[in-house]
């Protein structure tokens, strides 16, 4: 299974609460996961605010997408009350997963 995640950054922005992004994830999926990031000097800004990534979501193969406004982590996998929703098949997985390859093969997100 193929399982690439992307995350605001590898540790939070300066000034915001600090936490690294990928312990968050929790063992057992960053294990399993090809991580990506949004580096801040490819971002847009407002004055000195940065646009930030605020996406959850998981691709798999191109036919697992699962959508949360949870953040994901490993509390949010294991004891928070969230919602998501998972969607297998259909064309929307492998459509939200080209358009990560090709923020990849741009270089807009690069890898951990």
């Amino acid at each position: 299974m193929k399982i690439s995640v992307i995350v605001e950054t590898p540790d939070r922005l300066a000034g915001q609460n600090e936490y690294s992004t990928l312990q968050a994830l929790g063992p057992e999926i960053a294990a399993c996961s090809t991580v990506y990031y949004w580096p801040q000097e490819k971002r847009q800004s407002h004055g000195d605010k940065f646009g930030i990534l605020h996406v959850k979501c998981a691709v798999a193969d191109g036919r697992w997408l699962f959508l949360s406004s949870a953040n994901l982590t490993e509390y949010a996998f294991t004891i928070n009350m969230e919602l998501g929703v998972l969607i297998t098949g259909g064309g929307l997985p492998g459509q939200v997963e080209m358009n990560f390859e090709r923020l990849i093969a741009v270089g807009v997100v690069e890898r951990v």
